[in-house]
């Protein structure tokens, strides 16, 4: 499996984490429909690793139209490579799911909605990260520690999407932040998210 486009690293991140809540159907509707909104965002070229800015504000109104890119739409090869991965993802987090409980998704909601929307959120989602690596998890104890990391982003992510829908915008964002920074090195060192196994 290879790239037939040129998407950066970012913009392969939103859309595999974009297919990857598409993977399993989830009969919520406000979910659904957040998920609707983010796939219209990603294919009008909408990026969201932009919007928080060095200074650590985000560009809002016509000023935030102006980091979006005109990307062109991608392409079906790649739109399957990206749904094979996030359904490859998918199913080696379902063994982690049972680790991450109702009340860290509480909180990592509670402490997501208590920050300004300007604000980095990435030191929320890596400190919950954190609490969870530090627990014993049988099934991780073969992988790497960066691999834990990623499944447990995932799962994260998409427990506190599934729990409270309206924070997708937020949530994705933070994401897709967290992984550049934190597991891009990573992915990129086994070759591309492709080759995550």
């Amino acid at each position: 499996m290879s790239w037939n486009g040129n998407a950066s690293f970012d913009e392969q991140t939103q859309h595999i984490l974009l297919k990857f809540l598409q993977e399993k159907q989830v009969e919520n509707r406000a979910y659904q429909q957040e998920i609707q909104k983010l796939e219209n965002e990603l294919r009008r070229g909408s990026r969201f690793d932009d919007d928080i800015q060095t200074d650590g504000h985000c560009p809002s109104g016509p000023l935030r139209e102006a980091y979006n890119l005109n990307v062109e739409e991608v392409n079906p090869a790649d739109e399957e490579l990206y749904r094979i991965i996030a359904a490859h993802l998918a199913e080696m987090g379902d063994r982690l799911d049972q680790s991450i409980n109702r009340d860290l998704v509480e909180e990592f909601i509670h402490e997501t909605e208590r920050t300004q929307p300007q604000e980095d959120r990435s030191f929320i989602l890596s400190s919950m990260i954190t609490r969870l690596t530090n627990q014993r998890i049988d099934v991780t104890q073969d992988m790497p520690q960066e691999k834990v990391i990623l499944l447990l982003a995932l799962m994260l992510f998409k427990k506190t999407v599934v729990e409270k829908p309206l924070l997708l915008p937020h949530i994705f964002r933070t994401t897709v932040q967290y992984i550049s920074r934190r597991l891009q090195q990573y992915i990129q060192s086994l070759g591309g998210w492709q080759n995550i196994d």
